[in-house]
């Protein structure tokens, strides 16, 4: 993909960033966040899904809708917080979310569903699930 794109230095290492660090490579960026990376990509996800009836169950359970729109206006989970995708990261989106909520993530595609979770969880909100 990097090639394809126009780029010539480009090198690949069998063990990914920690390989890449660990022959000696320099990483531009904050460790800490690489390496929050790493630990995040070996959660389960699937555990993280659940259905309504289940989110309900939570304590202090916030719905927040990450669809469009229009398919949130032809339907939507009674009570649940409508964020449009695009706003994702918007100041009064974020204060909006309070971290001691268990935030359940509601969008029609599950892999974009399992990175606005995993984003989440990246910025220290503890307890995120995904709707199924």
């Amino acid at each position: 993909m990097a090639v394809k794109n126009g780029y010539k230095n480009v090198y690949w290492m069998r063990d990914g960033i920690k390989g890449w660090k660990k022959a000696g490579y320099q990483v531009v960026g904050d460790a800490k966040l690489l390496d929050d990376l790493i630990a995040l990509n070996k959660n389960d996800f699937k555990a993280l899904c659940l259905c309504e009836k289940d989110a309900r169950k939570l304590k202090n359970c916030t719905f927040v809708d990450f669809r469009d729109n229009a398919d949130y206006d032809k339907g939507h989970i009674k009570g649940a917080n409508h964020v449009d995708y695009a706003d994702m990261f918007s100041k009064p989106m974020m204060e909006e979310l309070n971290k001691s909520n268990s935030l359940v993530i509601i969008h029609d595609d599950q892999a974009v569903a399992g990175v606005i979770a995993a984003t989440l969880k990246l910025m220290d909100y503890p307890d995120v699930y995904i709707l199924r």
